[in-house]
């Protein structure tokens, strides 16, 4: 019953949401006002959301900063970035796979508030995105970036991606690492949706700088082991 009660939830918030974000159009000139608006509405849906469904979410460390930031975060479930919504106090947006543009409702969501779409294998599309997530940026947006580049099914953090990465050197942007933690078994661990406990952790802020790394590869390697340090800091809390 829960998970009915959940879907018929999301379907009906889904259309219920798509005028208001049509008068958001109009009524905004600035393009980021319009898409913090419809941020805050989505977050208000998904936060619902995840109560119905009994997600119960354990948050450590900073949800919200007065910078723009980058979020780097490993990636377990399709939740994560629903939980990042939820928790967040101040608007963002993903850099994410195409592929989420034709999730049902979601897709067209993300792109309402800003989010920006990487073209797997076209390395040309990929450059504009980064050029893109810079802009963004510059113009007060906070952006989260999966680097593993794609949902880990193993209980650990895989190697991310130095592509990813570009965008901080590029920038002065400081960089927030986020580990999540058990967001698998909302869904994909058993392929249903069902109640979960969550942990999620926001480390503390990293100034890209003052590292002074030699390049991208390095940055996602140190960035890989922070995060893989927490998660296995949690599981094995997890196991006592």
């Amino acid at each position: 019953m829960r998970i009915i009660v959940t879907l018929l939830y999301f379907l009906l918030a889904m259309l219920y949401s798509y005028p208001k974000r049509l008068m958001n159009h109009i009524r905004y000139k600035n393009k980021k006002d319009e898409h913090d608006a419809n941020f805050y509405s989505l977050q208000k849906i998904i936060r619902k959301m995840l109560k119905i469904l009994g997600v119960k979410i354990e948050v450590q460390g900073c949800t919200m900063y007065d910078e723009p930031v980058v979020y780097i975060g490993n990636h377990r479930s399709n939740f994560d970035s629903l939980i990042m919504i939820a928790i967040m106090e101040r608007p963002f947006i993903f850099i994410g796979k195409s592929e989420i543009k034709k999730f049902p409702f979601i897709g067209k969501w993300f792109v309402d508030v800003g989010c920006l779409f990487l073209e797997r294998g076209d390395i040309k599309k990929s450059i504009e995105v980064i050029n893109k997530g810079i802009e963004r940026l510059e113009n007060g947006y906070s952006i989260v970036i999966f680097p593993e580049g794609g949902r880990t099914k193993e209980e650990k953090v895989r190697d991310f991606k130095p592509g990813s990465f570009k965008l901080v050197a590029k920038t002065a942007a400081r960089i927030v690492p986020v580990t999540f933690y058990n967001s698998e078994a909302c869904y994909e661990r058993e392929h249903k949706l069902r109640s979960a406990n969550v942990s999620i952790n926001l480390g503390e802020i990293i100034d890209y700088r003052e590292l002074e790394f030699n390049n991208t590869v390095q940055a996602a390697k140190y960035l890989q082991t922070v995060i893989a340090h927490t998660y296995e800091a949690q599981r094995c809390c997890d196991k006592i």
